[in-house]
């Protein structure tokens, strides 16, 4: 899910959060390099907030902010302009730096500031990171709120054709048996039946045809589905798994049935948990 979030201290340090939806979780980490050691720390405290999902997080530091500037690097900016210099005595360019290209230039302008006891630093970052990723989580909380609606009217839908499968069933058994039983008579037309092998066999098309093993499993699913919505946790992968399990149920009802009614809800089975799967790639 997407959220956003922002915090600082007051005292120039900044953190944005920035996440959108994935698979898995993803965590990308920009800090000043001086801060580069807290990396994992902090990719710590965003497990602590998310499961699940692409999170960029940023930390940026105004150096003026605590009594730290800027300062130019005047021996970097002579290698710079000898350079270009060279380049322009050999007819490689027309022209040498301007002023602006030169400050822009890595290592030219330098940040600084005092000397930060590293306690404190981690501190403030991991503050302004757990109040920005709360920020972000926030909003993904009111986007998984209108999912959850979504998934449970949609799950509603396959509940109802679930239910019409099952009421047909045994009409689709009936059916099936009548139709082989006017076939065999048709084909022997005028030849002595073996009524105890064409009830047998009558028998054993019922058994193939039957679903009822696979409608009891797939209640079972929605019913697993329906308690991991109710339990207010990290259950993307949960629901994704039971998705794959009710299309799997699904594929076998239609492989078996031979009714051109179930067959029809088998279709719409096929697309309601189709829907399902790409919704619940959102869900953490």
């Amino acid at each position: 899910m997407t959220g956003y979030g922002q915090a600082d201290d007051g005292r120039g340090l900044v953190v944005e959060v920035r996440t959108v939806n994935h698979r898995h979780l993803d965590v990308a980490c920009r800090l000043p390099r001086a801060w580069a050691a807290l990396e994992a720390e902090v990719k710590a405290e965003v497990g602590r907030h998310v499961r699940r999902g692409r999170v960029e997080l940023a930390v940026r530091l105004d150096p003026a902010a605590e009594g730290g500037g800027l300062h130019l690097d005047a021996a970097q900016a002579a290698r710079y302009l000898a350079l270009a210099e060279d380049l322009a005595r050999a007819g490689k360019v027309s022209q040498v730096l301007d002023l602006g290209s030169l400050m822009a230039l890595p290592g030219v302008v330098v940040s600084e500031g005092p000397p930060a006891d590293e306690a404190a630093v981690r501190e403030r970052v991991l503050t302004a990171a757990a109040r920005a990723l709360e920020a972000a989580a926030g909003m993904r909380r009111e986007e998984g709120a209108a999912l959850e609606r979504e998934l449970r009217e949609r799950l509603e839908g396959v509940a109802g054709a679930v239910d019409r499968v099952e009421a047909r069933r045994p009409a689709a058994v009936a059916e099936a048996a009548r139709r082989l039983k006017e076939r065999v008579a048709a084909l022997c037309a005028g030849v002595p039946l073996d009524e105890a092998r064409v009830a047998q066999e009558v028998a054993i098309l019922a058994d193939r045809s039957d679903v009822t093993e696979e409608l009891t499993r797939l209640g079972s699913h929605l019913d697993q589905f329906r308690a991991a919505l109710d339990a207010g946790e990290a259950v993307g992968r949960t629901l994704d798994f039971l998705l794959v399990e009710m299309n799997r149920e699904v594929n076998t009802i239609g492989a078996k049935c031979q009714d051109a009614e179930m067959a029809a809800e088998g279709v719409f089975l096929k697309g309601e948990i189709e829907k399902l799967r790409e919704q619940v790639q959102n869900v953490e």
